[in-house]
């Protein structure tokens, strides 16, 4: 039986070992305030408290995120410049914790990008594990056409996915990025029809989902500290990996199934 809960513009839903986090506020492309900010907080830390086999990050309309409520920063650049570092701060603050918890979780998050993925938008999808688009996606990082600089992790993830020349290119001149160029440079992982996006986001879910947790778990972890590790480190932390993942139950199964020339079972081995 699927769980629900509603906090804002954002909702969390499990059905089974898969947790979806939706996106909703449609009627604005998700143009992201505090509220929504807080709310993707707080739906990262339930998932952090009782973590899922995958998340789907996902949107409920057409667009992915198209950034941050650019009309409310001049509201509140109206009210004084005080009011708005203060909202702005603790916007940044929520978004921030957000950002890190998907990347410590110990378990895949899917990004499912449609339309516009843009400024905070674009910066939320690159947190993700694995990111499927659209054919009709479109990313562009867009901080320096409002004269600021990039938050969410931007200036962490893009210049790591995609060089830094071409992040700066990115950064600076706010190119439009199509589905295709996205998947070229590394962006994304896979492009499908906008029609049938959501399916096969819920496949490569239930995929990952049925795979071997502890050993997916250790493969994040290791390459997403591999990022800022030398080799040595990196050769150590694998060994003790393996060494951990070959007291599994997990390990048995799929040693045992690749000699008895089958797909392996994991999570439902027999001893």
């Amino acid at each position: 039986m699927p769980e629900h809960s509603q906090v804002a513009s954002v909702r969390l839903e499990r059905d089974g070992g898969i947790a979806f986090i939706t996106l909703d506020r449609p009627a604005s492309r998700n143009s992201l305030d505090l509220s929504m900010g807080l709310a993707l907080r707080d739906a990262v830390r339930s998932l952090a408290a009782a973590p899922p086999r995958v998340v789907v990050l996902r949107s409920s309309g057409a667009h992915f995120m198209v950034g941050g409520d650019v009309r409310r920063f001049d509201i509140l650049l109206g009210q004084s410049q005080a009011d708005c570092t203060e909202e702005i701060g603790q916007l940044i603050d929520a978004v921030h914790e957000a950002v890190a918890g998907l990347t410590r979780l110990p378990c895949p998050v899917v990004g499912l990008v449609g339309g516009s993925a843009a400024g905070f938008g674009m910066s939320l999808a690159m947190a993700c594990d694995l990111l499927v688009a659209a054919d009709d996606a479109r990313f562009v990082l867009a901080y320096s056409a409002i004269g600021t600089t990039p938050d969410g992790g931007a200036s962490w993830h893009l210049s790591r996915r995609v060089g830094l020349q071409r992040a700066l290119a990115i950064a600076l001149l706010n190119p439009q990025i199509d589905a295709a160029q996205a998947k070229d440079i590394g962006l994304v992982a896979e492009v499908v029809p906008a029609a049938q996006l959501a399916e096969a986001g819920l496949a490569l879910a239930r995929r990952l989902a049925e795979g071997p947790a502890a050993a997916q778990a250790g493969i994040k972890r290791l390459l997403r500290a591999g990022l800022d590790a030398d080799l040595e480190t990196a050769l150590a932390a694998e060994k003790a990996s393996f060494l951990a993942m070959s007291a599994t139950p997990d390990f048995a199964e799929g040693v045992r199934a690749f000699c008895e020339r089958r797909p392996a079972r994991f999570g439902h081995a027999s001893g």
